[in-house]
């Protein structure tokens, strides 16, 4: 059984996961979806805030083609999946984060939602945080020389 969007209520979750939660409104065909939910803390993780933008548009291309391949087989399959990845981020640290997926349904039938809840670890988000930081200000002063 899956649950539909209307059972969910994100506070049931540990508050701070709440900020890195997403929810994927699945479409059809499946490369029309598009997030229905991006939580606060993932525009600082990604650069920018996606909320109603397709999540296969998000860069680097490849991730976006490897989340169109893990969203078509929950979609297939029904069943949720869960991981911890690792991998160098383009700043040169280590980004490290444990996520689930959760398929959902409005009619019983079909996946209609998936709900990804991803944990960071402390030492990601204080890393993204800098990164980020750095990188803003390094806009700033080229907009002020512009």
């Amino acid at each position: 059984m899956m649950p539909t969007w209307k059972d969910v209520d994100l506070y049931d979750l540990p508050l701070n996961l709440i900020p890195t939660t997403l929810v994927i409104d699945i479409g059809t065909p499946i490369a029309e979806s598009v997030y229905r939910f991006w939580g606060s803390k993932m525009t600082t993780i990604n650069g920018r805030d996606m909320t109603a933008d397709c999540p296969y548009n998000i860069e680097p291309k490849d991730m976006g083609q490897q989340l169109y391949e893990d969203h078509c087989a929950i979609a297939e399959k029904k069943s949720a999946t869960a991981g911890h990845y690792s991998f160098f981020a383009s700043g040169g640290y280590v980004h490290s984060h444990s996520l689930v997926r959760l398929p959902l349904s409005d009619d019983g039938e079909n996946v209609t939602q998936i709900l990804i809840v991803i944990d960071y670890s402390p030492k990601a988000l204080s890393l993204i945080h800098d990164d980020r930081e750095k990188f803003n200000a390094i806009a700033r002063q080229s907009f002020d020389r512009g």
